[in-house]
């Protein structure tokens, strides 16, 4: 029996690299995406913090298709500035994106979900990992990753599976293209400037997206356990996180990001 996976933010970079492997294991994939509107192609034109059209959109999969398997929420919105300095929309957008998007993709979806289904969360390593001027996205990734880890808890013995991805920087557009907020002002100086240009000029650095794609697709597939990091250093991150203590951690991350 084909199974039906449904995945936000699927028409570009990683998104898009697991649309593919799904499809490649046949799997009929229905993407939700504000930027797509063609329902015959199984894509959804759906803003993912609207409870409203992400509802809308689950009802319509589930008439065609009788359930939904896996749900795949990748969705995500960055924004780099002074936290002081960004605006307020701006943060409200992050946490829309993030976190009340996988919330109101996940609700929406389990009404058609049977024993045996699958959620993955795309958290990221910033759920984790505090880095400057970047507080928006790091406090909506760890508000997913938190939501993910309670849903698991609540999910288990009715054979539902929820896993929590956290990967590193990955070579895709996001960084390129997160907002950035355009003011600074003496308490800061260049520094925000600063941190956006070392994001761009890492960029060749980081993993590409099609090896991350199969390494999160795997786990999507048969992961067991609640939260899984990707990236060997970023996993050595987390452990040294845990050893030093916050404070030193805090330093060593401000000194060098």
């Amino acid at each position: 029996m084909e199974k039906i996976a449904v995945i936000t933010g699927a028409t570009s970079g990683l998104g898009k690299e697991l649309k593919k492997l799904y499809e490649r294991d046949g799997y009929r994939v229905c993407v939700l995406a504000r930027s797509c509107d063609n329902e015959e192609r199984d894509e959804y034109k759906c803003d993912v913090s609207d409870e409203a059209q992400v509802n809308a959109a689950a009802a319509k999969i589930a008439a065609k298709y009788g359930r939904i398997d896996v749900v795949v929420n990748n969705a995500g919105m960055g924004v780099l500035g002074p936290t002081e300095l960004i605006p307020a929309d701006d943060i409200r957008r992050a946490f829309d994106v993030s976190y009340y998007g996988a919330l109101n993709v996940s609700r929406a979806c389990l009404k058609y979900m049977l024993r045996g289904g699958r959620i993955i969360f795309i958290c990221s390593i910033a759920a984790f990992i505090a880095v400057p001027y970047r507080s928006p996205y790091s406090s909506a990734k760890a508000a997913e990753l938190m939501l993910g880890m309670s849903m698991r808890m609540e999910l288990k013995k009715a054979g539902i599976t929820v896993t929590c991805v956290c990967p590193g920087e990955i070579r895709t557009e996001f960084s390129a293209n997160r907002a950035v907020a355009a003011e600074t002002s003496d308490r800061y100086g260049d520094r925000p400037q600063a941190a956006l240009d070392r994001i761009k000029r890492k960029t060749p650095e980081r993993m590409p997206v099609e090896k991350a794609a199969k390494k999160i697709y795997r786990i999507c597939r048969k992961g067991k356990r609640a939260v899984y990091v990707i990236g060997g250093k970023y996993r050595l991150f987390r452990l040294a996180q845990r050893f030093t203590g916050d404070t030193f951690f805090l330093n060593m991350t401000d000194k060098f990001s």
